[in-house]
């Protein structure tokens, strides 16, 4: 399992312990990744809350102190709770925001990065299967990366959505929109790609 961030795993634990069937699915519809014009990001993570386990109020003190020690060492303000809402039926929704890529791995783990293409393939080569997008649509064409092109690279399953529209991307990664794709990685060590334009 990649190393997750110790309130992500609270989160899933929630999840996995939840008596209730649907959970799961829940989750995994719900979670994204957006990623804005001047490089912040928002997360948004989607669970059911075993109110056996955990209290609402507990898990916010317990997101709210993960954050306040990364940003001991990020710096003040780069990880914040944007939004944090728990209803009676146990469905928690937590928004979070980073001020860059590197607040973003240093409060979840794993990859990812969001930038310039030609800084992500000095750091990861750019190799890989890319299709070509058009209009929201794949196409049968290999995509070529051009150097103005923005890139996301990132090891998890989730929703992302990107400020621009997407011209290429890997084969674990399905087109949901012109600005949007849900990334499905087989195993621990994938990477997903998504550039756009």
């Amino acid at each position: 399992m990649k190393r997750l961030s110790q309130i992500v795993l609270v989160l899933m634990a929630a999840v996995m312990l939840v008596g209730c069937t649907g959970g799961n699915e829940v989750a995994e519809q719900g979670d994204s990744v957006q990623i804005a014009k001047d490089g912040s990001i928002s997360s948004t993570l989607v669970s059911v809350l075993d109110q056996s386990y955990y209290d609402a109020d507990e898990l916010k003190l317990m997101i709210e102190t993960e954050i306040s020690e990364v940003n001991t060492t990020q710096g003040e303000g780069a990880v914040t709770l944007d939004d944090y809402k728990c209803d009676s039926a146990g469905n928690v929704k937590v928004k979070i925001k980073y001020v860059n890529s590197d607040a973003y791995t240093a409060f979840n783990g794993g990859t990812f990065y969001s930038g310039d293409a030609v800084t992500a393939k000095e750091i990861y080569g750019l190799d890989g299967n890319f299709v070509d997008v058009t209009d929201g649509k794949i196409t049968t064409e290999d995509a070529v990366i051009s150097e103005d092109a923005k890139i996301v690279v990132l090891s998890q399953n989730t929703n992302v959505v990107v400020p621009g529209k997407i011209v290429a991307i890997t084969d674990n990664v399905e087109i949901t929109g012109k600005k949007s794709a849900s990334v499905s990685l087989k195993s621990e060590e994938d990477l997903a790609y998504i550039a756009y334009k």
